[in-house]
């Protein structure tokens, strides 16, 4: 019997002690900060290309401090809806081009190091080829919705090339597109709250614009992410909205007809009011985007 007790503590020793090489096997990982790997970047995700008000496209991209990094290759592709297509979504994608090359010559090896790239019209239709053709010479040419990625590759030190999950779209955009800071006052009838001083639901995000044509954006419904809300702005900075699949949503607020949908062109400021009818009155929706 003791024996078989000072055998099975030598086993618990052993495993103890196997518990806490690996342990600290998993803590030197983490202060090597992926040594296995590196080489990951972090790069602007979206950036809207305002048609004739865009001089440059400004990117950032940050090198988290790990393994040195040589050099960041980064590699262009365009995307274009086929307008040829009748009644079919189909995207052409243009040859991949090697934008450019960033220097980082392992600075990030003692600290994080943050690049930056700015593009122009043309750097981003340099050597670009859809269905054989280049992009235009005007950029007003080019349609809404298309876009190019770019994606990056990292050149290690040691020689090794590491391709990178992130990527950057530049979104051939409308005049108000981009990236706005959301906020949101949700009325309902009998959930909850008072009209119009404290809403039943308070919403404040930032959020993208995503231009869909030359004066239409999407964003979501309501406080809802299954059903798209497309904001039409007129030449008269008034604004029409349809709802996809919803026709029972209608404009303004029923109890104060004050409160129009508007656009402010000095200050890019959208404001919405729209409603809809449901058991006990009326939900209602006051929002208002605020240009980042």
């Amino acid at each position: 019997m003791k024996k078989v007790i000072k055998y099975s503590l030598m086993l618990f020793s052993i495993a103890l002690t196997l518990f806490m090489f690996s342990g600290c096997l998993q803590n030197e990982d983490l202060v090597t900060e992926n040594a296995l790997e590196g080489g990951m970047v972090t790069p602007t995700g979206v950036i809207p290309y305002k048609l004739g008000a865009t001089p440059t496209v400004d990117i950032s991209i940050d090198v988290p401090k790990g393994p040195a990094v040589s050099s960041i290759e980064v590699y262009n592709t365009y995307y274009a809806n086929d307008t040829t297509a009748k009644g079919v979504d189909t995207v052409l994608v243009s040859n991949e081009v090697l934008l450019t090359t960033i220097d980082v010559g392992g600075a990030n090896a003692s600290d994080v190091v943050e690049k930056s790239l700015s593009l122009t019209y043309t750097d981003l239709k340099n050597d670009i080829l859809i269905k054989g053709e280049a992009l235009p010479e005007d950029e007003l040419l080019l349609t809404i919705g298309n876009s190019w990625k770019l994606t990056y590759i990292t050149v290690m030190s040691d020689g090794r090339k590491v391709i990178n999950n992130a990527a950057t779209t530049v979104a051939v955009a409308n005049f108000f597109a981009g990236p706005y800071e959301k906020y949101l006052k949700y009325f309902h009838p009998t959930a909850g709250g008072t009209y119009p001083t404290e809403p039943y639901s308070i919403v404040k995000e930032d959020i993208d614009l995503v231009a869909i044509s030359a004066s239409e954006c999407t964003d979501w419904f309501g406080v809802w992410t299954d059903t798209k809300l497309i904001i039409h702005i007129n030449d008269d900075n008034s604004i029409s909205l349809r709802v996809i699949d919803r026709e029972d949503v209608t404009q303004g607020d029923p109890n104060d007809p004050t409160k129009v949908s508007h656009y402010d062109p000095a200050t890019g400021v959208i404001e919405l009011y729209y409603n809809y009818s449901g058991s006990g009155g009326f939900r209602i929706f006051w929002v208002v985007y605020t240009p980042k």
